[in-house]
């Protein structure tokens, strides 16, 4: 590949997350109008679609892009070009078989995995977003071909598109029904046919630039066969599989669990129990808004750690992944602390028109916001594990935390007095353990051990003082304004309060943002040495 077309790792992240945050303002302008559409009961059945589709979903996709990607890194970084169209190929001729397979028993058996759910109504959802797992593993392949490229472009597009289609398509299908009259679940599902139709053009657009891209790698070098190359891909995307659908399985069961609990346990009826778990999905829609930023993160640090090591640069490998956890840290603090302190505001300005839901899902985002962090750290550690050549270990970690979740909710959502705000409870225990088992283990792996201090104790301090700070913003601002306004000007103080704080305590280095695009510039008008 031409050297003037590679990305550095946190350019490549900078574009992924420019990307991010374009498709999470158009996932905010679709869902946000979507759950003020839609009755709680209709966008449970949205949210259970969703989650039975990411069972498959990850079977069929987890570990393919960062199997990939890992392969065409280390092939491309050491002059063996020629592997890399053997690679393509056997992702093709393994997970498109996979991805077909997960998106016809999703549809062959869809009413048996509604009623596994709790949610019987929720057949026509799941029917609607089956097809889409197969589309997604086609996009995968791709995805990662790029990425171990460090050309982030094709997979930011591809998103972009993937998020405008369910905005355009997933919203006017849905109006459409409820205008017309349709019952809830129907309009359910014409909103999740908004995301089927991204995921079909998603896949489109990456086809047509892997075959018209004039900028393919050499194909010089290649040593092994399409089976050793075969077996090596497969050697590391299912141990990332196992793990990521250890996960995805425990929020399919979990979902059904929290469902069934709420019913059997807890003393709500059907519509009861379907209303609290819509209203706890609108604290879920926020909980993986600040998330969805560290996925750049995750996606850029694989290659980028296995093309060091390829080079023998252990030392640089080290500088990546501790940049990779400070910059997660400067990210994920202060989105957990002000979502935990803002929630009621915050959920009151996005679902203006579902004061009931608002009041139900504000202790669960309290709660949920402290996840944030633990959630974001386990998808950077993970990442950096699987470029470690560690892959197996994330498998472990996340079944013990898998574990936890199950058992917390079991017992928590079931106490009449507690009942749905125990699932946000079961989640943060759940992504503590998982980032604590994850941080040791690396510690062990990476000589000289990362400095915890280092990374996150800057953060925190910054994040503690803004937190204090936007909660007196907002109890002021109350008094002069309505609530709405008062918590835009809140988020703006905190943003504001933050930003000095982290130049003040020094908790953005220099290095940090050497590596980005533009970063000497910005790193001296902060005066940042």
């Amino acid at each position: 590949m031409p050297q003037a077309k590679k990305q550095n790792f946190l350019q490549g992240a900078a574009i992924l997350a420019a990307a991010v945050a374009l498709v999470k303002v158009i996932g905010a302008v679709f869902k946000i109008p979507l759950a003020n559409l839609l009755s709680e009961t209709g966008f449970s059945h949205f949210n259970i679609a969703y989650n039975v589709y990411n069972v498959l979903l990850v079977i069929s996709t987890a570990g393919l892009p960062v199997a990939v990607s890992k392969m065409v890194a280390e092939s491309n970084a050491t002059g063996n070009g020629g592997e890399i169209p053997k690679i393509i190929r056997a992702a093709m001729s393994t997970f498109l078989v996979i991805g077909f397979v997960g998106s016809t028993l999703m549809f062959v058996f869809a009413e048996q995995i509604a009623g596994i759910m709790g949610s019987p109504d929720s057949v026509h959802t799941i029917r609607v977003i089956a097809p889409a797992s197969f589309f997604v593993a086609l996009m995968s392949v791709f995805r990662g071909y790029y990425q171990g490229l460090a050309n982030m472009f094709p997979t930011a597009i591809s998103q972009v598109i993937e998020a405008l289609c369910k905005l355009v398509f997933g919203l006017a299908i849905s109006w459409f029904l409820i205008s017309r009259g349709y019952p809830q679940e129907i309009a359910a599902a014409g909103a999740i046919g908004g995301v089927m139709i991204g995921t079909v053009l998603g896949a489109v657009f990456l086809i047509l630039r892997r075959v018209f891209d004039k900028n393919k790698p050499s194909k010089t070098g290649s040593s092994r066969s399409q089976s050793e190359i075969t077996k090596a891909l497969m050697a590391i995307a299912v141990p990332v599989t196992i793990g990521s659908g250890v996960l995805a399985l425990t929020n399919f069961i979990d979902a059904a669990l929290v469902l069934r609990r709420l019913q059997s346990a807890a003393g709500f009826d059907y519509e009861g129990a379907n209303f609290l778990f819509g209203s706890y999905s609108y604290a879920q829609t926020l909980f993986t808004f600040p998330s969805a930023f560290i996925v750049p993160f995750s996606m850029s640090v694989v290659p980028a750690i296995s093309a060091a090591i390829a080079r023998g640069d252990r030392s640089g490998a080290h500088r990546t992944m501790e940049s990779s956890m400070r910059i997660t840290s400067l990210l994920a603090f202060p989105a957990a602390a002000g979502l935990s302190v803002l929630a009621g505001p915050i959920l009151g300005l996005l679902f203006a028109n579902r004061p009931e839901g608002v009041a139900a899902a504000t202790v669960p985002l309290n709660i949920l916001a402290i996840a944030v962090f633990f959630n974001c750290v386990v998808m950077l550690s993970n990442a950096v594990l699987q470029a470690l050549g560690r892959a197996k270990i994330p498998v472990f970690t996340m079944l013990v935390g898998s574990v936890v979740k199950i058992v917390a909710n079991w017992i928590l959502v079931g106490n009449p007095a507690i009942n749905i705000n125990g699932a946000p409870v079961g989640t943060c225990l759940c992504y503590l353990t998982i980032m604590v088992l994850n941080l040791i283990i690396i510690s062990n792996h990476i000589k000289p051990a990362p400095n915890i201090l280092r990374m996150f104790g800057r953060p925190f301090i910054s994040t503690v003082m803004m937190a204090g700070t936007v909660w007196a913003a907002n109890g002021l601002l109350c008094r002069f304004m309505s609530a709405k306004i008062a918590v835009l000007g809140a988020i703006a103080v905190a943003v504001c309060v933050y930003l000095v704080l982290i130049i003040l305590l020094k908790a953005l280095t220099r290095e940090d943002l050497l590596m980005i695009p533009k970063g000497e510039k910005i790193a001296n008008l902060l005066k940042i040495k």
